[in-house]
């Protein structure tokens, strides 16, 4: 016998109906991510092109928290390095409404979710594509590298600035504009630190990216970000994380106990040391997003943005050639995985985590059979 649908009562709700299906024109699908498929729009009162973000409320329930998570956090940030937040829409078979982020929480707090109904996230438009996407058509050059590494480092001085730690930092959530602009995205799992709070301790990140600490679940600030991004960095030069043949796993055995990875290959020296300087294991040594602004590989190499354009155009070059016939998981706002991370070794993962595998299920950094 079917249930009939039963209503969260949330404060101030009543006062906001609203159908995003009349605001916003609904156009082609660019990508399915970390909660729900993402498709391009456009604002009706206003023309402009934003990202819709829509959850199956029932389907996501075990990503409500991360839901929540990258709602608040989003709706807390004003950073031009910042993917923006515009606004949530609860929809159902029997009324629609605006929804404040307090009455998101509230609603997606509960547990009481609404049957049938789904939750449209609108959000910033940006038609670049991925970092992990463009790296599909071919290398950076380490201008474009530097140039990209230097805008995530324009976000992640912002983020630390705010008591905040992203905590997923690699190719994947980077995202472009078509101009060449580059934006963070997918908070999810980001975290808030407080004046009380200085350290957090929850396992959290995509394994190939997690800093030595993080996975051991020590103490960490921020510097766990600075550990992603000399990461991200070798990923950008080599278009993949160290030890990406592995399975995640053993990754998260073996990076608290090998050397930092360093980056191997024909790159120039400033480069390397930018890298070294990253992946200090201790994270009191490691510098600060703005010290790093200023290290000699930023400085002499980066340029404007819209030098970042060539790689845009080459990535439609590529894609037009018929390299690519899947479907890019760039999703135009927020971008949670990307063909390379669902296909080149479909029984393991490349997505984010939140919870520490059973150490048991490690045998000298080797993956039990249970856990294959």
């Amino acid at each position: 016998m079917a249930h009939s649908p039963v209503a969260v009562q949330v404060p101030g709700m009543q006062n906001n109906i609203a159908d995003p299906e009349e605001l916003f024109t609904k156009l082609e699908r660019i990508g399915k991510g970390s909660f729900g498929e993402v498709f391009k729009g456009i604002d009706n009162r206003t023309q402009q092109v934003v990202a819709i973000k829509i959850i199956d409320l029932e389907e996501a329930e075990d990503e409500i928290e991360d839901i929540q998570q990258e709602i608040t956090v989003l709706s807390q940030c004003d950073s031009s390095y910042v993917t923006k937040y515009y606004g949530s829409y609860l929809k159902d078979h029997r009324i629609s409404r605006h929804l404040k982020v307090q009455q998101i929480e509230m609603l997606l707090h509960n547990g009481k979710l609404w049957l049938g109904s789904k939750l449209w996230i609108i959000m910033e438009y940006l038609g670049g594509g991925s970092a992990l996407d463009l790296l599909r058509a071919g290398p950076f050059d380490e201008f474009q590298i530097a140039t990209m590494l230097k805008e995530i480092l324009k976000g992640l001085d912002y983020l630390h600035s705010e008591k905040k730690i992203h905590r997923d930092i690699k190719a994947a959530n980077v995202l472009l504009s078509e101009q060449g602009d580059v934006k963070l995205a997918d908070f999810g799992v980001a975290g808030q630190l407080t004046d009380t709070q200085i350290k957090r301790n929850t396992f959290v990140g995509t394994p190939f990216w997690m800093a030595p600490e993080v996975i051991q679940q020590s103490a960490y600030d921020s510097k766990a970000d600075i550990w992603s991004l000399g990461i991200t960095a070798i990923e950008l030069a080599k278009g993949e994380p160290p030890n990406s043949d592995m399975h995640p796993m053993r990754v998260l055995f073996l990076i608290p106990k090998n050397n930092p990875p360093t980056l191997v290959g024909d790159f120039t020296k400033s480069f390397k040391e930018f890298i070294d300087a990253c992946l200090n294991k201790d994270p009191s040594f490691r510098p600060t997003a703005k010290e790093l602004l200023k290290h000699k590989f930023i400085v002499k190499n980066s340029k404007k943005t819209s030098y970042l354009t060539e790689l845009i155009d080459r990535f439609k070059r590529w894609k037009a050639e018929g390299h690519s016939d899947d479907e890019s998981d760039s999703e135009g706002s927020d971008s949670e995985s990307t063909s390379r991370e669902n296909n080149t070794h479909p029984e393991w993962s490349f997505t984010t985590v939140r919870k520490k595998p059973d150490p048991k299920k490690l045998q000298n950094g080797a993956v039990s059979d249970e856990s294959s």
